[in-house]
């Protein structure tokens, strides 16, 4: 099969696709789109994009949404074009004009029914003026930008980005790695090529190889964004095209690249049974996104201690954080982190005002988690969750070429903690019991301690925006004094006790003591309303870890390694 992709309708930010493949003498043959993308679990309808789709004097019928049916009796080569119309700036979808083009697989390229395994060529026909054709797979010819593909799966999960852009190169692993720099920036190469390299070398190391022929890093810098996306040998980040002098918000987006590749490893080979292969046409389910999203944000943050960029007290601040973080989310009492994993699709990719109540994110807590694992792992063995990991890479991808279940996942787990780990997955993961942070941390030398106890913070349990002048209720905690005064998101706060409010109702907290009660005039729908709100005590902790036994030997082989 022969896919070419070309641009003489970039200016209108369209892209043009060819597909040439023999009919093998069938009657028709179904043309279909992803509805969604791999690593981010939402249905996006990628079919809405594509317009005129054709395939010469055949007839071509579209079916249902993804899906164009060509009537190919008595046909034997034939030729399919169409036009995607990009248009989003996004790691998980595709944009095209005059200056450069980002073609995200699965939004960009559809696939033939039943041609899935067929290998590909895939030819680049780049705008006039630009100088780089980009993409993660082995270029066939010297001239030209012709690639060679093993399927559809590898294509879909193989991002292009042409323009004409600054790269730079580095090796890991005896593994060629190539930096592409999408977008302006007041980045300095040389040191994200050093900073890069670290992050590589220091996660092969802990892995044991690099599992990938060669590797680009696709570096989206953008005027307002986020985010990454893995791929089976390359990664997509987006960051603000300033932050690169703001050391914070710098150590931030090397987090995030720490995070996409060690992907490389966990979910793109290290994977839930379910993750794959794919189908493209529907949801995928699985209860193991906290391995997938939750044990590679461990990993990120882990990375970065490794490599020196944080000491051993701002990596225990940010784990402190994380745990703050899921403490603070009421939804902790109501919603497991594997029930978050299975609800991925409706949950977590299409929150609401109230999700902060019902919910809790597979990152966040399968973060905590996984440190908590890891900590569980090494106190009665010596070993820990890198050799889990290198367990499950070994064992399950490279030997039988599958992903695993949730009970192999323990089961691993168990044999290399030396000890019956069931019980940890009980309460950790399948539940919402509290979490032993005390009784864990403890074997450590490490005091685990919430630093808002010794104050006395009035709390109204509410959440506002000012917009347009007005002050709007966005968020309300559940069992807080801002139900009990019947206040609603959406709500316009006009005054608090009798004093207009220019700013968020919350800044105003302070203000008050515990049991105090305030007259809060607001307008829903255009009628005004009075009501009283009374403050209680904030249940909202400030958690801080704190080494109090500097010579625990356990301490010293986490943090040291």
């Amino acid at each position: 099969m022969n896919y070419t992709v070309s641009f003489e309708k970039v200016k209108s930010h369209y892209v043009s696709v060819v597909i040439d493949f023999d009919a093998n003498g069938r009657d028709f043959v179904d043309f279909k789109v992803p509805v969604w993308t791999p690593g981010s679990y939402k249905v996006r309808e990628f079919s809405n994009a594509f317009e005129n789709v054709k395939a010469g004097n055949l007839v071509v019928e579209r079916r249902d949404k993804n899906t164009w049916r060509i009537e190919t009796i008595g046909a034997s080569n034939v030729q399919l074009t169409y036009d995607v119309y990009s248009f989003t700036v996004s790691v998980r979808q595709s944009y095209a004009d005059e200056n450069y083009a980002f073609l995200h697989g699965v939004s960009a390229f559809g696939y033939l029914d039943g041609y899935e395994k067929e290998s590909i060529v895939l030819e680049v026909k780049p705008y006039e003026s630009w100088k780089n054709v980009e993409v993660s797979l082995p270029q066939t010819k010297a001239k030209g930008y012709v690639f060679s593909c093993e399927n559809y799966d590898l294509l879909a999960d193989s991002p292009i980005a042409c323009g004409s852009f600054e790269t730079t190169n580095y090796t890991s692993d005896k593994v060629p790695h190539r930096v592409v720099m999408i977008g302006e920036g007041n980045y300095n190469l040389e040191v994200i090529k050093e900073d890069f390299k670290k992050i590589s070398d220091s996660q092969v190391k802990m892995m044991g190889e690099h599992p990938s022929p060669q590797y680009v890093h696709f570096i989206y810098n953008v005027g307002s964004g986020g985010g990454g996306l893995e791929h089976l040998n390359c990664q997509t980040s987006m960051v603000g095209r300033w932050n690169y002098s703001e050391p914070g918000k710098y150590r931030n987006f090397l987090g995030l690249i720490a995070h996409e590749y060690f992907h490389l490893w966990n979910v793109k080979r290290v994977r839930p049974l379910e993750l794959g292969p794919f189908d493209y046409n529907k949801e995928v389910y699985t209860d193991m996104l906290w391995i997938a999203e939750g044990i590679t944000s461990y990993y990120d943050d882990k990375t970065l201690h490794r490599i020196g960029k944080y000491d051993d007290k701002e990596y225990l601040n940010l784990i402190a954080s994380q745990i703050s973080r899921l403490e603070n989310t009421p939804g902790k009492d109501v919603m497991s982190v594997a029930h978050s994993s299975i609800l991925a699709w409706v949950k977590a990719y299409l929150p609401t005002e109230e999700s902060m109540n019902q919910t809790i994110s597979y990152y966040n807590k399968g973060m905590v988690a996984a440190t908590l694992l890891d900590l569980e792992i090494r106190s009665d063995s010596k070993k820990c969750l890198d050799d889990v990991m290198t367990s499950l890479y070994n064992d399950y991808y490279k030997k039988q070429n599958r992903g695993f279940t949730h009970d192999e996942f323990i089961e691993v787990c168990s044999k290399l903690a030396g000890k019956d780990m069931q019980s940890f997955f009980d309460d950790v993961i399948f539940s919402t019991k509290p979490l032993s942070y005390k009784k864990i941390f403890s074997k450590y030398g490490i005091e685990i301690k919430d630093k808002n106890t010794e104050k006395i913070n009035a709390w109204s349990g509410l959440v506002s925006k000012v917009e347009g002048g007005k002050v709007l209720i966005t968020n309300i905690y559940s069992n807080s004094p801002a139900v009990d005064a019947g206040l609603s998101v959406n709500d316009e706060v006009i005054s608090l006790n009798e004093w207009r409010l220019k700013d968020k109702l919350e800044n105003h907290d302070v203000k008050f003591g515990i049991s105090d009660s305030v007259e809060v005039v607001y307008a829903r729908d255009g009628k005004m309303y009075t009501t009283n709100l009374t403050y209680v005590k904030s249940p909202k902790v400030s958690m801080k870890l704190t080494i109090v036994d500097a010579e625990n030997k356990l301490q010293k082989a986490w943090l040291g390694n």
